[in-house]
């Protein structure tokens, strides 16, 4: 967690859609206010896991550069973030390499006087094989770039195979399953951790490398290397060019870790090396905002989507709503952050899910981001990328005001700390149903007394209330913060005993009180997540299934955050079913399974 520094001045943040219509693309485009720039770069992320906890350090680093007078397009490749597409599509490669030449194009054609390109990871290796064949820019950054494809692929490999044995450590795997799941299977479809390759997609990304000494990518170049990596022998030989300058960058490792630290050293070097281009600043044309994109895929009907700000907090939301009319009190899904990850969801799940529900005109979905994730700013005075803010609670209320507009019920969706700020908006207020998965359910049972919290403006404290049935977990979990690492001094059976008994309320408790309020509950987990969520508890569990008050789903060896792809696959079906059945008795219509 690190606290957001103050928001530029003076600097616009647009959301766009770029590209064909048949294939959009969402963008964003951040520029000075007045326009006037000395040159516009295009920010290239990576791609699986590293896109995910990157992504709020290139928003910070786009809203920097439009601060010094560069104007940056944040750029979803197809497949990626809210831009068009699924991992089974032909011709990918192809495809992330004509968005990269499209936004360049874009770029001049709005009146740039320059135009760059910074590229992170395996963004550098699709923006230099593209350079390479496509022709030159006037700057280019390669961020801890990936020499080849091959040489990415062969990374996430290894993190896929570190993580499946972690899972082993962890309890939610045996040995068995991970020896005989191998990260690439006999027809070449490759798993990465939050990214899956087919084949040919794969096949393709390994015939891509950074071109060596005998061409020009750009008039200007930096190169930011680890210093503890080697950078390969093509990049090596691009070094020793004299327009190629080189700098080392540490805290790389921390940027994709599961609580990302941007490396604001970096930052500044990057902001430095582009103030140092020479030129007189020029008039920028913002391009046409489009309201909408349609997205079509085969079988399925056309969902519309539009970008969406959320109340006082400015909370950034993606609707997703059939093509045609719709029924204005038709359910909405509510999409939220899962841990630090932004509003696409592991492994884009939350996309995948959004646009299969829409496609059936029975609900509209909206994925959102909490203040201080994705692409939310962070409230005055608080901390950004953090997985229980402060302000949850008041986010939960912009939300609502948004996704239950003409009092349409809401169905809201959550994973791990996403599952608790689900309870917390149906403790607050109704909602028709709550999906969990792998829920934390660490609920303070401090009942009936008064504490306080943090206000808005640090003046003074504001009271809130400490018990089941108030919105207080993101409170109770950020004051509880600097405390965590002693719970690792206390045995497991001791720590279960004293916060059942001492910190926390009972989860399925917890679980009646919704019931009693006539909220429908969807619980999924895993089986070592069951073991721990309710332990002690399964007589009381067993009861409240048999009248329905809830419905529990127990999936083997669920992955905790969805990344794996068979975890995904699993989640998708029952949440389809779920959300099916529920918009049919709200609307007393038949079921009309979602099918991503």
């Amino acid at each position: 967690m690190t606290a957001e520094a103050n928001p530029v001045v003076g600097v616009e943040s647009v959301p766009l859609w770029i590209g064909s219509p048949d294939r959009p693309l969402f963008a964003w485009f951040d520029v000075p206010d007045d326009g006037l720039v000395a040159g516009a770069a295009v920010i290239c992320p990576s791609m699986g896991l590293e896109a995910a906890y990157s992504a709020r350090t290139l928003r910070t680093l786009a809203h920097r550069l439009a601060g010094a007078r560069w104007a940056a397009l944040r750029l979803d490749y197809a497949t990626t973030g809210d831009s068009v597409g699924s991992w089974t599509d032909p011709d990918l490669v192809d495809e992330w390499l004509g968005s990269i030449r499209f936004a360049v194009d874009a770029l001049r054609a709005h009146g740039a006087p320059r135009v760059g390109i910074v590229a992170l990871r395996l963004g550098a290796t699709l923006a230099a094989a593209e350079l390479a064949r496509g022709g030159p820019i006037d700057d280019l950054v390669l961020w801890d770039p990936c020499p080849t494809g091959r040489a990415f692929l062969r990374e996430q490999r290894a993190l896929f195979a570190f993580r499946r044995q972690m899972a082993v450590e962890w309890g939610t795997a045996t040995k068995e399953q991970v020896v005989s799941r191998d990260e690439v299977n006999d027809e070449g479809l490759v798993e990465a951790p939050g990214a899956v390759f087919s084949p040919a997609t794969a096949a393709a990304l390994e015939t891509l490398a950074i071109a060596g000494g005998d061409r020009r990518l750009a008039t200007r170049e930096l190169v930011l290397s680890r210093q503890d990596k080697r950078v390969g022998r093509t990049l090596e030989e691009r070094l020793t060019l004299p327009h190629v300058e080189t700098s080392a960058v540490a805290g790389q490792e921390d940027l994709f870790f599961e609580q990302p630290v941007t490396p604001v050293p970096t930052l500044d070097r990057i902001i430095s090396w582009f103030s140092e281009a020479d030129g007189p600043l020029g008039p920028l044309t913002t391009p046409e905002r489009l309201p909408a994109a349609v997205h079509r895929a085969p079988g399925r009907a056309g969902v519309r989507e539009r970008a969406v700000a959320m109340g006082p907090g400015r909370l950034f939301g993606m609707v997703s709503e059939p093509e045609g009319d719709s029924d204005p009190s038709a359910p909405t899904v509510v999409f939220l952050n899962v841990g630090l990850i932004g509003h696409h969801g592991p492994g884009r799940l939350w996309v995948e899910l959004a646009r299969a529900a829409a496609a059936t005109g029975r609900v509209r979905c909206l994925r959102v981001d909490l203040s201080g994730l994705g692409d939310s700013p962070t409230r005055p005075g608080r901390t950004e990328m953090t997985d229980f803010p402060l302000d949850a609670p008041e986010d939960m209320d912009d939300i609502r005001h948004v996704a239950g507009a003409d009092g349409a019920p809401l169905i809201v969706m959550g994973v791990c700390s996403g599952a608790d700020h689900a309870i917390e908006m149906a403790l607050a207020a109704p909602v028709a149903s709550i999906c969990l998965i792998n829920p934390a359910l660490s609920f303070m049972k401090w009942g009936g007394g008064r504490d306080t919290v943090p206000s808005e403006q640090g003046a003074q404290d504001e009271p809130a209330t400490w018990g089941a049935t108030g919105p207080l977990l993101s409170r109770a979990m950020a004051r509880l913060e600097p405390f965590r690492g002693l719970t690792r001094w206390i045995p497991a059976p001791g720590w279960w005993i004293v916060k059942r008994w001492f910190m926390t309320s009972s989860p399925v408790r917890t679980m009646e009180h919704l019931e009693r309020t006539g909220v429908d509950v969807l619980v999924v987990v895993g089986s070592g997540e069951a073991r721990r969520v309710y332990r002690g508890e399964q007589h009381r569990l067993h009861s409240l299934v048999a009248r329905g008050g809830a419905h529990l789903e127990t999936v083997p060896h669920l992955d905790h955050s969805l990344l794996e792809r068979t975890s995904h696959d699993r989640v998708a079906e029952l949440f389809g079913a779920y959300v099916a059945r529920r918009a049919a008795e709200l609307s007393g219509a038949p079921a009309a399974v979602a099918r991503p």
